[in-house]
């Protein structure tokens, strides 16, 4: 799917912002953004995300997180593991969950998803996310857009890869992870 292009009166902070859908239901074009807990907490207001999605840890909080109902935010607890045996490690429900989330988002929906650092379990649920709407590699090219300091939790790409029936794809492209400079793949 390719990127819309950009007008200047444009609102660029929700990024990448793509050509409408015809995968999903209603035409989300997938205007989103990745970060960490605190930045979403202090730039709430200038983002004004209408969806959220936070991902935290079991036995930890989210603080004055945005005010949202609770339709248009899913919270997801699981650890930054990438060790899928430990106890607090993802599961492929919450990978169905988000995905499921997604699919019930308006047209215009702004949507943002955060963790304590927006580097791990944020971007590889973001980078699982894109590759519904995409080929494995234009996700990565599009979240390394996004979020240039990504180090997507393997774990959960892994089972976004498998929740996507991509049979390792996805998983090959987070090794890229992370980048300064994005570059393609070499056939």
């Amino acid at each position: 799917m390719a990127r819309a292009a950009q007008t200047p009166d444009e609102d660029v902070l929700f990024s990448p912002v793509l050509l409408p859908n015809p995968h999903h239901r209603n035409g989300w074009p997938l205007s989103m953004m990745v970060s960490s807990q605190t930045e979403a907490r202090h730039n709430r207001a200038l983002w004004a995300p209408t969806h959220l999605i936070s991902i935290r840890a079991p036995d930890t909080k989210l603080l004055s997180m945005i005010d949202l109902p609770e339709d248009r935010h899913l919270q997801l607890i699981f650890g930054d593991t990438m060790d899928p045996e430990e106890r607090d490690a993802a599961r492929l429900p919450a990978i169905t969950q988000a995905f499921a989330f997604i699919d019930g988002l308006p047209a215009d929906a702004r949507l943002l998803i955060h963790c304590l650092r927006g580097i791990g379990r944020s971007t590889a649920l973001t980078l699982g996310i894109l590759a519904r709407y995409m080929d494995p590699e234009s996700a990565a090219a599009a979240l390394h857009a996004l979020r240039p300091d990504a180090k997507p939790n393997r774990h959960v790409v892994g089972l976004c890869d498998t929740a996507l029936g991509l049979k390792g794809k996805l998983a090959r492209q987070a090794l890229r992870f992370p980048a300064k400079a994005w570059k393609p793949a070499k056939g």
